[in-house]
């Protein structure tokens, strides 16, 4: 694994990727969405999170497993916080280029 897509020295890593449209009508994304899946590299720990973008406002909604975050480690809440951040930023770039949306967003927060 190449130091790109490992594990931090420290600091988060946040990797995420479009969700393929996915289950039974009513299941995964709703009409409207984008739905990003990854993970958020912690030096100890690797959290799964999930962000929702709503295509007509923008909107960006994250949800990380608490359960997942070692203790002592950031709130789940600020990682939450930036990865909507991190992702609207990457998704209404597009936006504003006229192009569809990244299919993977890779970044690195200290």
């Amino acid at each position: 694994m190449t130091q790109a897509v490992g594990r931090p020295s420290s600091g988060a890593r946040y990797v995420l990727e479009q969700a393929a449209d996915e289950g039974a009508p009513g299941e995964g994304r709703a009409p409207g969405e984008v739905v990003y899946r990854g993970l958020v590299r912690l030096p100890d720990a690797d959290i799964p999170v999930e962000v929702r973008v709503a295509e007509a406002t923008g909107a960006a909604t994250a949800t990380v497993d608490a359960a997942a975050v070692p203790h002592g480690g950031p709130r789940s809440e600020d990682l939450a916080r930036t990865a909507a951040a991190l992702v609207r930023s990457a998704t209404k770039a597009a936006d504003a280029h006229a192009r569809r949306p990244p299919r993977k967003i890779v970044r690195w927060r200290g």
